[in-house]
């Protein structure tokens, strides 16, 4: 009796392991079911789309976004130019640099003092400026007023400088000795002379060889 129970248990055991396994076998292999939408749903599609893929790039490139962005900037677009022009600068190729220039003839009159005439003012000083209107090539002057020493070693640069000179009553005697001729041609300068009132009481130039002097008389009314 007791063995009869004992293989009927076993018996039970097997059979119930057997429709496990199929079971389990049959819920593995089973497909996945798609998504199926009614025609009479009220889901909508319409909202979805897919990607068209990466946009085909624009060649047409610019840090405004749009014209009048342009404008407004004063920055409108222009083709390069080999030339350099860039609106604000003109170019011109034809002119000669300076280093390049031909040193200026001494003349015999640039060896003898020279007299660069006598103004009349009645301002309680002037002002004389002056530069190197040639080639910047080292011109150092010495000025005196009156015979006196005011400024005993000038150099002169390309761009004016210069002092105030306070005038007596009468004559005003300004003279300009060259110390030396710089290394192109003869100690080169522009000068200009102007009141109180910054009127130009004269504007010239003197080309001196080394010791001669360029003199200016201010009289003073």
């Amino acid at each position: 009796m007791d063995k009869g129970i004992m293989r009927m248990k076993s018996t039970m055991i097997l059979i119930l392991a057997v429709f496990f396994v199929i079971s389990t076998n049959a819920q593995i292999e089973k497909p996945l079911s798609s998504l199926k939408v009614d025609e009479n749903s009220s889901l909508s599609t319409s909202k979805y789309s897919l990607s068209s893929g990466l946009a085909k790039p624009k060649n047409n490139f610019t840090l405004y976004n749009n014209s009048k962005d342009s404008v407004r900037f004063n920055r409108t677009q222009k083709p390069f130019d080999m030339t350099g022009n860039n609106g604000l600068l003109q170019p011109n190729f034809k002119v000669v640099p300076k280093h390049f220039k031909k040193d200026k003839e001494i003349k015999e009159e640039y060896k003898s003092d020279q007299y660069l005439g006598d103004f009349k003012s009645n301002s309680e000083y002037v002002y004389l400026i002056y530069r190197d209107h040639q080639s910047v090539d080292g011109d150092l002057v010495r000025i005196f007023i009156n015979d006196d020493v005011i400024k005993s070693n000038v150099y002169l640069d390309a761009v004016f400088k210069g002092f105030k000179i306070n005038l007596i009553k009468g004559f005003n005697k300004i003279d300009i000795q060259a110390l030396n001729q710089g290394t192109s041609g003869p100690n080169t300068a522009e000068f200009q002379l102007h009141d109180d009132q910054g009127n130009i009481v004269t504007a010239n130039e003197w080309n001196l060889t080394t010791g001669v002097k360029a003199t200016i008389i201010v009289v003073k009314e």
